[in-house]
């Protein structure tokens, strides 16, 4: 898996997601995804559309970013998951915590960042 910054300044923290969140993709990306998400503490979009298949860890790994991010009173917008990832997300509840939309507007509009 690759983790490619898109947008990383005072207001926001925006990241897409290309390839495979499992165990081998996940390897050394895990602190990575971590210090992008939770270290921040900034609103934050994560951009799945190339996320081609998310397991159990990569899962785990929204939760706790999400967990972290809510204590600091932040939110984060999951954008456009292909419908696998999107059906693996809402199976496991993972959609109670974290939005989750197909457009940037409505993230930006979650998020409080809307134009």
């Amino acid at each position: 898996m690759q983790i490619n910054p898109i947008r990383l300044d005072e207001q926001i923290t925006h990241i897409a997601l290309v390839g495979r969140m499992d165990m081998a993709g996940l390897q050394g990306n895990d602190i990575k995804f971590s210090g992008y998400l939770a270290a921040r503490r900034k609103p934050s979009i994560v951009d799945l559309s190339e996320l081609e298949f998310i397991a159990s860890l990569g899962l785990g790994l929204f939760f706790s970013a999400a967990n972290t991010l809510k204590r600091h009173q932040v939110k984060i917008v999951l954008l456009q998951p292909r419908e696998m990832v999107e059906k693996a997300i809402r199976t496991v509840g993972l959609d109670q915590a974290v939005a989750i939309t197909h457009s940037m507007d409505e993230a930006l509009r979650i998020l409080g960042l809307a134009a």
